[in-house]
């Protein structure tokens, strides 16, 4: 599973102290899952291990939204959210996950997309939920459903893209090294058809989705120094907004997320 770091303007126990929340987490998802006894079902799929992850999903969405001290008001929306549950179950602990995150640019708040930090890679993401077949617009600015009855159109996800990369790219320079930056425009349900667009950039589709799905969780590589360097800047420029706790808790156990 993936560490959730950083979700809209939510205070997040990552951003107190990077380092002891992401070795906290390894040792308490290792003595989780040590606590479910893993039944196989009628269509022969482990079932406890579905409902290890559902949990810890839910645990860690606690660790995005609260602290020992603070809590932050949350849209139930994201407790119900596929795209997130996905990329927080399905990606491996090695990754870094922020999510719709809002960053402070220039004394201004940006709410950007997905940033998934790997070993290796900066993943700028934008995903596009629905089916169909999407191309680009005359009108370069904006992409339409080819397939869809409504002729649906859309903002280019490009837009949101190079957006984020224009925030990003500076933050990552000292660290171009050990992390190049990927920018991805993501449909798992659709078709994209952009044959000819010379820009930089991944297209994952219907097609090759569950290829680009291997790639991540086959990374092999450990969480490295620069990794972590890299995500706590990002922390840093992120902007909270949070309550203090009426009744601040009195610890944190390390071998369950309940109560913390």
């Amino acid at each position: 599973m993936a560490q959730l770091v950083k979700i809209q303007d939510y205070v997040s126990r990552y951003e107190k102290n990077l380092y002891h929340y992401q070795s906290l987490f390894m040792r308490i998802k290792e003595n989780r899952r040590k606590g479910f006894k893993t039944d196989i079902g009628e269509d022969g799929r482990k079932l406890l291990q579905k409902e290890f992850r559902e949990t810890l999903f839910q645990n860690q969405m606690k660790w995005a939204t609260s602290t020992v001290r603070e809590v932050s008001n949350v849209d139930q929306k994201y407790n119900r959210d596929q795209q997130l549950q996905f990329l927080t179950e399905e990606i491996p602990d090695n990754y870094f996950l922020f999510y719709e995150p809002v960053l402070r640019v220039k004394s201004a708040p940006v709410e950007l997309d997905v940033i998934l930090v790997g070993p290796a890679t900066i993943s700028l993401i934008v995903w596009m939920k629905g089916e169909g077949i999407w191309q680009e617009a005359e009108n370069k600015r904006f992409w339409k459903n080819g397939s869809s009855e409504q002729k649906e159109t859309r903002l280019s996800p490009v837009i949101r893209l190079e957006r984020m990369n224009s925030i990003i790219k500076g933050w990552a320079e000292p660290y171009k090294e050990q992390l190049s930056i990927q920018q991805t425009i993501i449909a798992p349900n659709a078709f994209i058809d952009l044959s000819n667009d010379w820009r930089k950039i991944n297209f994952v589709d219907k097609r090759n989705f569950k290829e680009w799905h291997m790639r991540i969780v086959n990374e092999p590589a450990p969480v490295k120094s620069q990794q972590l360097k890299f995500v706590s800047e990002i922390l840093s420029i992120g902007v909270t907004n949070s309550l203090y706790r009426k009744d601040p808790l009195q610890n944190e156990s390390e071998l369950s997320f309940e109560g913390i």
